[in-house]
């Protein structure tokens, strides 16, 4: 009996430091996620201009595409809240700069090479 106990105690033990890495993984993916919507932000910013200011900028969940993420990452972005300003940007694996990009047809933003903006005065969120 005291051996089950024993077997079961370690068990549980095994479970915990399972759990507590898992939660110590997805804090540090949310942190790197968080790091790369800041740098797809002011790439953005420094790269479309158009009528309107940019005061928003809505940038979707980074994902891995092909097997083991062999495909590259994908992100979708959106400009001032406004779904006809949104675009898929395919992004470079290590430094999660945008490589390519996808607008939609009444896009209102045009593109520019590298303006030398910041991303003061404007709002970057989580998108979906």
């Amino acid at each position: 009996m005291a051996i089950i106990k024993g077997v079961e105690h370690l068990r549980i033990e095994k479970q915990k430091r399972q759990k507590a890495e898992s939660i110590k993984e997805s804090k540090k993916e949310v942190k790197d996620q968080a790091e790369a919507r800041q740098k797809i932000a002011l790439w953005v910013v420094q790269h479309f201009e158009g009528a309107e200011p940019i005061k928003l900028i809505e940038v979707g969940h980074i994902e891995s595409l092909g097997i083991f993420g062999t495909g590259g990452e994908s992100t979708s972005v959106r400009i001032n809240g406004k779904n006809k300003n949104s675009m898929g940007l395919q992004l470079d694996s290590d430094s999660k700069l945008p490589i390519g990009f996808d607008k939609s047809k009444r896009f209102e933003y045009v593109y520019i090479q590298n303006n030398k903006k910041t991303l003061d005065g404007v709002e970057v969120s989580y998108w979906r």
